[in-house]
Formats: C-alpha cells, sequence, structure tokens
C-alpha cells in the first residue's frame, strides 16, 4: 500500500459580486441591503390592495329585490285568477332567482359588495315562488 498525504480541503473562491464576503469590497451581512433572498424583497409583501368596487353585489341586490316585486305580483295576479300570467312570471323569477343568487355568492366570495352580496342571496332564495308560497302557507292560516 502506498502511503499519501491527505489532499487539503479546498475552499470556492467568492467571487467578486459576492456581498458576503467583507474582504472583498462586500458589506458582509450585517449591512441594510437585500440579502439576495427574493422571497422578501420584491414589493409584493408591503402593498395592499386597491379597495374593491361593491357595486356588484349593490347590482344584485337590486335585482333580488324586483324579483320579490316581481314575485308578489305574480300572486297577486293568481289572487285575481289570472293564471296564465301568473305562473310566466312565477317561472320568469324563478329562473332569475337561482341566477341572481348565484352572482350574489360570487359578489360575496369576490368581495366585491360582499353583505350585499349576501343579502341578494337571501332575497333571491325568498324570492323563489317554490320557497314563497311555502313560506306564506306556514305562516298564514288558512281559514
Amino acid at each position: 500500500m502506498v502511503d499519501r498525504e491527505p489532499e487539503p480541503v479546498r475552499r470556492p473562491e467568492p467571487s467578486p459580486d459576492d456581498p458576503s464576503d467583507p474582504g472583498r469590497g462586500g458589506l458582509g451581512r450585517a449591512s441594510s441591503e437585500a440579502d439576495g433572498l427574493r422571497v422578501f424583497d420584491g414589493p409584493g409583501h408591503d402593498v395592499v390592495d386597491p379597495p374593491r368596487s361593491r357595486r356588484l353585489g349593490v347590482v344584485t341586490f337590486v335585482l333580488a329585490v324586483v324579483l320579490l316585486a316581481l314575485d308578489g305580483v305574480a300572486l297577486g295576479l293568481l289572487a285575481a285568477d289570472a293564471v296564465s300570467p301568473a305562473a310566466v312570471l312565477a317561472l320568469v323569477t324563478l329562473l332569475a332567482s337561482v341566477v341572481v343568487g348565484v352572482i350574489g355568492l360570487m359578489a360575496a366570495v369576490l368581495r366585491r359588495g360582499r353583505w350585499w352580496g349576501v343579502a341578494a342571496v337571501v332575497l333571491s332564495s325568498l324570492s323563489n315562488p317554490f320557497v314563497l308560497v311555502w313560506l306564506i302557507s306556514r305562516f298564514v292560516s288558512t281559514v
């Protein structure tokens, strides 16, 4: 066997751009400059989102109120024995209440008038003819 001397450990030579090497003109780790971690160096962590428009939630709420009024008109027509116009209005409000409810839910989730969107979801579910007739039958007694 041949006796060999252990080879000395080679240290990597720092680049001239390395700010962590104080001997090469860098400022070292104690400096106030960025240390190269791009996770925290960008403007993304200190920037606040601009305020979002509440218009979607407000418009959805107004549409839900209109649907509730149309449902009341349909009930009035039904009471006046105008069954076919009442059925058409009930069908329109049924389909529109589903659409307005979904858009109100989107407004609440996307923070585009969150509380207006929640109120629109509640009113659109109340303007559904099946729900409204069920509620009226529960609270109005028939004589």
